[in-house]
């Protein structure tokens, strides 16, 4: 006969057993939806090709939204479908490449994306933390497009164009940066700038020497906004579109010679200017 007070410790080892026994018969459970899903059409596509898909998908809605958007990162809903696509998405580093910098999320993406070539773009919003820890992965840069305010990330944007004068940015392809305020001490971008393949540079409200390294072989060259002591001399105007000769885009606002009054015309190039 079953002691009164020993019915309660009895009930709850049945109940122990009880739930171990529920939590085997789910993973069994799982366990064979998996694989009755590797039964599926679509499981037959390879991995490389399943995961150049989810790059894709990722791709279109980044162009979509803008970063700071909850949307941004709607394609994160391949990896909850089921355990195969999850694997593969998490095996293929070109998905992370893209990093959330608006959160602490970036971190994870960043290792995850192992030496996929990085393209980093803020919003309205950003973690300057996230900002500071993707930037320092120069080598695998390919696109970089922040605009910003103030504050920390100022020094970070420092940081950044300083490590690139004195190294390398072999990958890099874009470079936006943008200033929201004109008020703000403007950032040089250095003379000696070794991005061999950088193709377009977009800045707004910082400064930079028309004798830059930067200014050569662009497809695209937008400047917005130039202090005065940096506004180029005409010469050096046409100096700096011959290092170009593949240019398609130029925009230059606030950032042109001021011609003196007594000219009366342009001079002759020795070529014409594909502009």
């Amino acid at each position: 006969m079953v002691a009164a007070t020993e019915t309660p410790a009895l009930n709850s080892r049945a109940q122990t057993e009880i739930d171990n026994e529920l939590e085997a018969l789910e993973e069994r459970m799982r366990a064979l939806r998996t694989r009755r899903n590797t039964f599926s059409p679509i499981s037959s596509i390879p991995p490389e090709i399943l995961g150049a898909i989810f790059v894709h998908h990722a791709q279109q809605t980044q162009l979509l939204y803008a970063p700071h958007h909850p949307a941004f990162l709607s394609w994160l809903n391949v990896g909850h479908i089921y355990r195969h696509w999850r694997e593969v998405a998490l095996g293929t580093p070109e998905l992370w490449a893209t990093p959330f910098l608006n959160s602490s999320q970036a971190t994870e993406m960043l290792l995850r994306s192992k030496m996929a070539p990085l393209n980093l773009r803020t919003g309205l919003r950003y973690c300057v933390v996230s900002v500071q820890s993707a930037l320092v992965h120069i080598e695998r840069l390919q696109e970089v497009s922040i605009s910003f305010f103030n504050g920390d990330i100022r020094r970070c944007i420092m940081e950044f164009l300083d490590n690139v004068s004195s190294c390398s940015a072999p990958k890099l392809r874009s470079l936006f940066l943008k200033q929201e305020s004109a008020q703000t001490p403007r950032i040089v971008i250095p003379i000696s700038f070794p991005a061999p393949n950088l193709c377009s540079l977009q800045i707004r409200n910082f400064d930079i020497s028309w004798t830059s390294s930067v200014l050569t072989g662009l497809t695209v060259l937008e400047i917005n906004n130039l202090s005065r002591k940096c506004l180029p001399t005409l010469d050096e105007l046409i100096s700096a579109l011959r290092r170009m000769p593949a240019l398609h885009t130029l925009e230059l606002d606030d950032a042109l010679p001021t011609l003196p009054p007594q000219t009366t015309s342009l001079p002759c190039t020795p070529r014409a200017l594909n502009v």
